[in-house]
């Protein structure tokens, strides 16, 4: 008898170990597969891993509301982790959400993240990976390329587009427009990204006029409001019609500045003349555009080919002008003060968005360029000091 229950005790302990070690592993949906299921048709577990805040006027806002619509139309589910802005626990806080297996996809972005994607990809095979503003490299990892797929925006283009209609804008001699041919850029902090927006708005510029001077500074982050506002209030004082306000948050500083100087700025990301209109309706008519690269639609459609099954991935997606992703908005402001009150800069901009948008024009980028590219071409920006 005894032995009977030894031998009975011993089959028993082996199939709690085989059942322990089923359930446990790496799954980021529940099971212990390294193969990433299959969710075609099916609910989806979502969890945004957002480097900011919601709610902070970003490219996570959009990538928010388009996720949320999804989840309305299929049945899925969206849990949301905010940094606040600390990358002191990236891999660690991806590793924990990944684990957790409460989860099928992790959705995240922007240009320091690659890395965590990479190894979290790595580490938690069964789970997929959306990353938007930024791309992978699969050749150094193809262990990947069955779980990760990117989604970015040719920056570069669309800040062409802002550079061609602040050029036009200050030649026209129109509206708010003083005498000097002169546009004003102010960026939140010097990466590649950055430096793409830039290149695009002194090329779109000159290929209106070679002779107008770009002014450029950089706040060194994304949240300073009264550091972005000195620095386009310096440009507007040297002679800029329009500032092209790329630093996040800190862009509304530069919307107070054209108020102030009763000049015109340009935004980034949002609709920052429609959101003044309910906090700051003064300044709302002097920030007459904003540049925004439509991630809540391009990730929300990334979702539908999760859902339908036809998603590729293994890729870095790019969208140019062409893909609606990209918009210079065309906003009540817009309207009055470009579209009706100056037609013929109107007409003049909607030629070269389509060109754009037919590609051809060739925009030169920032990314993958060495220094000496880049030193060459920012050097064009004031034309009088060359």
């Amino acid at each position: 008898m005894k032995k009977f229950l030894s031998l009975l005790l011993a089959i028993m302990m082996i199939f709690t170990l085989a059942g322990c070690n089923n359930a446990g592993g790496n799954s980021g949906n529940g099971g212990g597969s390294d193969e990433p299921a299959d969710l075609t048709g099916k609910p989806i577990r979502i969890i945004q891993y957002v480097v900011q805040s919601i709610g902070n006027l970003s490219c996570e806002d959009l990538v928010n509301e388009g996720l949320k619509d999804f989840c309305s139309r299929t049945g899925s589910t969206l849990d949301v982790f905010e940094t606040n802005g600390d990358d002191k626990h990236f891999a660690e806080q991806i590793n924990e959400l990944c684990s957790s297996g409460k989860y099928d996809v992790l959705v995240t972005g922007y240009w320091n993240l690659p890395e965590y994607i990479e190894q979290a990809a790595i580490d938690f095979p069964n789970m997929k990976f959306i990353a938007f503003d930024c791309e992978v490299d699969f050749e150094a990892h193809p262990e990947i390329k069955q779980n990760v797929a990117t989604y970015s925006c040719r920056q570069n283009s669309l800040a062409f587009a802002a550079g061609a209609l602040g050029a036009l804008i200050t030649e026209s001699g129109k509206g708010l427009a003083n005498e000097d041919k002169t546009i004003g850029f102010v960026g939140g902090g010097e990466n590649s990204a950055i430096f793409d927006f830039l290149l695009g708005y002194i090329q779109g510029a000159h290929y209106v006029d070679p002779e107008i001077r770009v002014l450029y500074s950089y706040v060194g982050n994304w949240s300073d409001t009264a550091r972005a506002n000195d620095l386009a209030t310096d440009q507007y004082n040297s002679g800029a019609d329009v500032v092209f306000a790329v630093c996040a948050p800190a862009s509304f500083g530069v919307c107070e500045a054209a108020y102030n100087a009763k000049r015109y700025a340009f935004g980034v990301d949002t609709d920052h003349s429609g959101q003044l209109k309910s906090s700051h309706p003064e300044q709302a008519e002097y920030t007459i555009s904003s540049a925004v690269k439509q991630f809540g639609y391009a990730i929300r459609d990334a979702f539908d080919t999760i859902y339908d099954g036809t998603i590729v991935w293994g890729t870095n997606n790019w969208f140019d002008f062409d893909s609606g992703y990209l918009e210079m908005l065309e906003t009540d402001m817009f309207n009055t003060q470009i579209k009706e009150g100056m037609p013929e800069v109107y007409e003049a901009y909607q030629q070269i968005v389509a060109k754009l948008a037919a590609s051809q024009i060739e925009v030169g980028t920032a990314i993958g360029a060495d220094q000496a590219y880049l030193d060459a071409e920012f050097k064009k920006a004031d034309p009088s000091n060359n």
